[in-house]
């Protein structure tokens, strides 16, 4: 996967989950777990300089799964605003 269609992938799945929530309905676990799949492709394809950023980012996306395997809206929610705020800086870099 180039890592102009991992971005397209990730910024499309980022807001798919963003209109579930906006819906005031938790994203669908399928859709969540495809995201946290690409997220962890991301460290994978990162620059050494990135790596980090790459990690944190899949972190995230991790805590994200637990929230809506777990039914927890709130911290869904809380999460994807770190998780756009991670993706704004890293898709600028």
């Amino acid at each position: 996967m180039k890592t102009d269609t991992l971005t397209a992938r990730i910024e499309s799945l980022i807001q798919d989950i963003l209109s579930s929530q906006n819906n005031n309905q938790m994203p669908s676990l399928n859709l969540v777990q495809d995201f946290v799949r690409a997220a962890r492709t991301l460290p994978m394809q990162a620059e050494e300089s990135r790596l980090a950023e790459a990690e944190d980012f899949s972190h995230l996306a991790d805590q994200l799964l637990l929230a809506v395997k777990n039914n927890q809206f709130e911290e869904a929610v809380q999460l994807m605003e770190a998780i756009r705020e991670a993706w704004t800086f890293i898709a600028e870099n």
